[in-house]
């Protein structure tokens, strides 16, 4: 089985080093390493070039696949949650910031807004260590099945 971690470009193969220390691709524009965070390839790095649909062909994925759909949804949907959290808590900073300028209601919202960070940095928190949890058991069932 070929491993989809390496790159295809017109038939050719390339190796994980290969893909790192390509800078340019046929065209020759500029690439540089990204993550996709689609549903089916959620957190997997990869190279490609910017006209990759019209003219060039250079494409590929740098990590391997996650080894099913729950881990690859599990993993997309606590991304989705992450950056909803983030955009919340700039919306909550910008109506704290123009009610504090109107009266003295401000600082009673103040320590509401407190309160909503704190819980939103332990749910960072939480959604930190729950992505280590998975790539480390991502790492683990890729290394036993090139072990077995």
């Amino acid at each position: 089985m070929r491993s989809s971690s390496s790159l295809s470009l017109r038939s050719k193969r390339y190796t994980k080093e290969e893909i790192l220390a390509r800078t340019h691709c046929d065209c020759p524009l500029p690439i540089e390493m990204q993550v996709a965070w689609t549903i089916t390839n959620p957190g997997r790095r990869f190279k490609g070039c910017p006209i990759y649909d019209e003219k060039c062909h250079f494409y590929g994925f740098f990590d391997d696949e996650l080894p099913s759909d729950y881990y690859k949804k599990l993993f997309f949907n606590l991304h989705e949650e992450n950056k909803m959290l983030k955009k919340n808590l700039g919306k909550n900073m910008y109506k704290n910031k123009k009610k504090s300028n109107n009266s003295d209601e401000g600082c009673m919202e103040m320590g509401e807004l407190k309160d909503d960070l704190t819980l939103i940095k332990s749910k960072l928190q939480m959604y930190d260590k729950v992505v280590v949890v998975l790539v480390i058991l991502v790492a683990f069932v890729v290394a036993s099945r090139l072990f077995a």
